[in-house]
């Protein structure tokens, strides 16, 4: 039987982008487990993917993912189509995600009785952003077998449904906002204070992404924040999935048993390779000897 060292859980969906200028890029495929698990394994861990997908999710999509290396037996297919989503990029940076069917997020978000059995290897395990009711059921469930929990938290919900976000966090050993999901849950509070407050809710670790300023690294044990660098080499295309690919590169440094602060510039290293083209494809050509060159250029920076 299969050992899986990182269990990533999450969405995957057919993307159709408009570009700020108008251009259009169709039937991309994306989602955040595809980018996460795309970044891991560029660090050599073995990653089980978790989601769930419509019947009309191309099998040469699926197969793509199994010659990269990854586990798909945990990606059952489900009655009626896939999620598909209409991605329009503003001038000033913002993204906008339409699905084009209501409710299939819901649907196809992945829930404890998808878990394949050998999945329970894994020692660390990324909840990615999906539905906060199906984030908090895997949660709960992977921390109760002793699991290390990192939680992504599904932007709307951190407005809509904060309290829920808040009770997941007592299941979680990291949590990984982005500064706009900190900004919905806490308001305009200093991102030093904001990291304490959620610590205080369950998390050992807090790492906020910054974006093109870095990460900040919170420690509840030593009640200390260190800010990170970006890659600020990376030539910018398409940030669609980079804060996916910042969490699924984390993740394979805890797998591998790194420190915090240099898993977080794993993340950094295969997030500046994710934003340098369209969909998931950096990722899927890139070698590992790049993502480690990166990273020893970020750790020279600290």
């Amino acid at each position: 039987m299969n050992k899986t060292d990182l269990v990533i859980a999450g969405n995957i969906t057919i993307d159709d982008m408009v570009m700020a200028d108008g251009t259009k890029h169709l039937g991309a495929t994306g989602g955040d487990v595809l980018y996460a698990a795309l970044a891991a394994r560029l660090w050599g861990v073995r990653v089980g993917m978790l989601s769930r997908l419509g019947e009309d999710f191309p099998q040469e999509n699926l197969v793509r993912c199994q010659d990269a290396g990854l586990d798909i037996s945990g990606m059952p297919y489900y009655p009626g189509p896939g999620v598909r989503n209409w991605v329009i990029y503003h001038p000033d940076g913002r993204r906008d995600f339409e699905g084009r069917v209501p409710g299939l997020i819901e649907y196809l978000s992945p829930s404890v009785a998808d878990i394949p059995p050998h999945y329970e290897s894994a020692d660390i395990c990324f909840v990615a952003a999906m539905p906060i009711e199906s984030q908090l059921e895997l949660a709960r469930h992977f921390s109760e077998q002793g699991k290390t929990v990192v939680f992504d938290p599904y932007e709307v919900h951190c407005t809509e449904k904060p309290q829920l976000v808040e009770e997941t966090l007592r299941y979680t050993a990291v949590f990984l906002p982005s500064e706009v999901e900190v900004r919905r849950l806490r308001g305009d509070v200093p991102f030093e204070q904001a990291a304490r407050e959620f610590a205080a809710l369950g998390p050992n670790w807090v790492v906020i992404k910054l974006g093109g300023s870095g990460c900040l690294v919170y420690s509840r044990q030593a009640d200390s924040c260190t800010y990170l660098p970006s890659y600020r080499q990376a030539r910018v295309v398409d940030t669609t999935g980079a804060g996916d690919a910042f969490g699924g590169g984390l993740c394979a440094g805890l797998a591998q048993g790194k420190d915090m602060c240099t898993a977080a510039l794993m993340g950094t290293a295969t997030a500046s390779i994710a934003i340098e083209d369209f969909g998931s494809t950096p990722l899927l050509a890139r070698a590992p000897q790049e993502a480690r060159q990166r990273l020893e250029d970020l750790l020279r920076q600290r």
